[in-house]
């Protein structure tokens, strides 16, 4: 069972998420903050609450800005992430550091003296990573009471399939493997993200990966056995967010 909640922000920003709430009988559970990808919102991530408890943990699964319940960016904050200003990741930086005190605020368990239990992880998936790994970006933005505080609570930072994007690399200018987001035959950004959604979700059982080259990977920019198309459109509806993700993320 989990909680839908907001949480409230400086200037007006609001986070909408899903929370398991602390594990009952237990005083040294760890708070698992899970930020979701690209159009794949955190609704999906939502299975993990069932498992939680039973592994000591408190999950806690927000909508990143410009998704559902999440407060939007404004235009000229989407012009800060097109043009690559820091200022963008600076403004999300504050936000982490805002939520986790709230976190912290509402009672959870400190670090341990082992670091096995208690604190918070903070995990980002795919373009989520981006989010999570604000929190470290630039020190100086949180306050130093603040930052001395969130020291005796955050202790890990997971990154799970985090794109090269979401740490400002390029590729290679010979690299061949297939993108999804230049793919030729993609003429509009909605095309570009349909593509995206039925490749990212695809099962490519032709990779052969035995010699490590990526010329034994298969290229097809999708397969018939994929995730996406199995759901409902209940579901396609509940999972995925196109028009937030076009918005905010496509020209990163």
């Amino acid at each position: 069972m989990f909680q839908s909640k907001t949480a409230s922000l400086a200037d007006g920003v609001t986070l909408a998420y899903t929370d398991t709430g602390p594990v009952p009988g237990s005083d040294n559970y760890t708070t698992l903050v899970v930020l979701h990808g690209s159009a794949f919102n955190g609704h999906g991530l939502e299975t993990l609450h069932e498992y939680s408890h039973q592994l000591n943990l408190r999950t806690i699964i927000p909508m990143r800005r410009d998704y559902a319940g999440s407060t939007k960016y404004s235009d000229s904050e989407i012009d800060d992430l097109h043009n690559g200003r820091k200022v963008f990741i600076d403004r999300l930086c504050v936000q982490m550091a805002e939520f986790m005190k709230q976190l912290v605020d509402s009672g959870i368990p400190k670090i341990s003296s082992d670091g096995k239990n208690g604190g918070i992880a903070i995990m980002g998936w795919s373009m989520g990573s981006a989010t999570a790994m604000s929190l470290f970006s630039d020190v100086s933005l949180i306050p130093a009471p603040l930052y001395e505080e969130l020291q005796l609570y955050v202790k890990e930072l997971v990154l799970h399939e985090a794109p090269h994007l979401s740490f400002g690399f390029s590729l290679p200018e010979d690299e061949k493997t297939y993108d999804p987001w230049t793919d030729p035959d993609c003429k509009t950004p909605e095309a570009l993200y349909q593509n995206f959604k039925r490749w990212v979700s695809s099962y490519y059982d032709e990779h052969d990966m035995s010699t490590g080259h990526v010329n034994q990977l298969d290229m097809r920019n999708g397969t018939s056995h994929n995730t996406v198309g199995k759901w409902t459109q209940a579901e396609v509806d509940r999972y995925y967010d196109e028009a937030a993700a076009v918005r905010s993320e496509l020209r990163m």
